[in-house]
């Protein structure tokens, strides 16, 4: 089996995994905006912000894992080894100052496809 085959889902996973925590934790947030009428309900509050742009990042890994996928269907061949790369700057960056987060998550994914064209993750 070759995991790199699932980059794309491996990606939208951990965009699914992070926006169920966000609505979980911040329920009680979406549940004051949604009184509010949702438009124009984020405003400068911190805490709606916060969830909004949470939710937002959790969205966009699975465009990306969604986007990811589609190529890796296409084409039969690895992910470029530059988004690899990418991910691993975004993932050690976070860990530095997020440690206790799960964005850990995000360094398996990154060493899986920069080590794909070079056989050595199959």
């Amino acid at each position: 089996m070759r995991i790199w085959k699932y980059s794309g889902i491996y990606m939208i996973a951990t965009g699914i995994i992070h926006n169920v925590v966000g609505f979980i934790a911040g329920w009680d947030v979406l549940g004051l905006m949604a009184q509010d009428g949702l438009f124009n309900s984020v405003t400068n509050q911190p805490d709606r912000n916060y969830i909004f742009w949470f939710l937002s990042i959790g969205f966009f890994w699975m465009i990306l894992g969604h986007a990811f996928h589609k190529y890796l269907l296409a084409y039969n061949q690895a992910l470029p080894a530059i988004f690899g790369w990418y991910i691993l700057l975004f993932a050690i960056i976070g860990c530095v100052l997020m440690p206790a987060s799960g964005i850990w998550l995000f360094i398996p994914q990154a060493i899986i496809i920069i080590l794909a064209k070079r056989n050595i993750v199959r």
